[in-house]
């Protein structure tokens, strides 16, 4: 029972990664480049909530 289990697991596994070699690094870069865009998307919303908390004089 449970090794069927695992099996199927590893089966599924396997199917799912074997589409990953035919991407080649364009997967990686495109990883990258979403990381970078959340990374600035992220310190924009600091920087601004840091203007918007100098503002009104609230905790930084």
């Amino acid at each position: 029972m449970w090794t069927d289990f695992i099996y199927g697991i590893g089966t599924f596994f396997q199917w799912a990664f074997q589409f990953l070699p035919m991407l080649g690094n364009n997967f990686n870069a495109l990883l990258i480049v979403i990381g970078f865009a959340a990374a600035s998307f992220w310190i924009s919303q600091l920087f601004k909530f840091n203007r918007q908390a100098k503002e009104n004089g609230t905790l930084e």
